[in-house]
């Protein structure tokens, strides 16, 4: 599983990461609304610092995603 999240995410962020897995990767996100076509790209919003950290902080919140596997929801 983390080999293959390792490899979306080199796909979606390192235009050198090449390769027909790559590619396929690239697009499907591309599709999905998740990649951006150009980096200079006018609807691609890029959050402050602040922004960021204050999501992180928020999304560190709540009840951890293992205690709802060990309760078997």
């Amino acid at each position: 599983m983390n080999s293959y999240i390792t490899q979306v995410l080199e796909a979606a962020t390192d235009p050198d990461y090449g390769g027909d897995d790559a590619e396929r990767l690239r697009d499907r996100l591309r599709l999905a609304g998740l990649l951006s076509e150009y980096p200079d790209d006018p609807d691609l919003v890029v959050p402050s610092n602040d922004e960021f950290e204050a999501a992180r902080r928020e999304a560190g919140k709540g009840v951890p995603l293992s205690d709802f596997v060990i309760e078997g929801r």
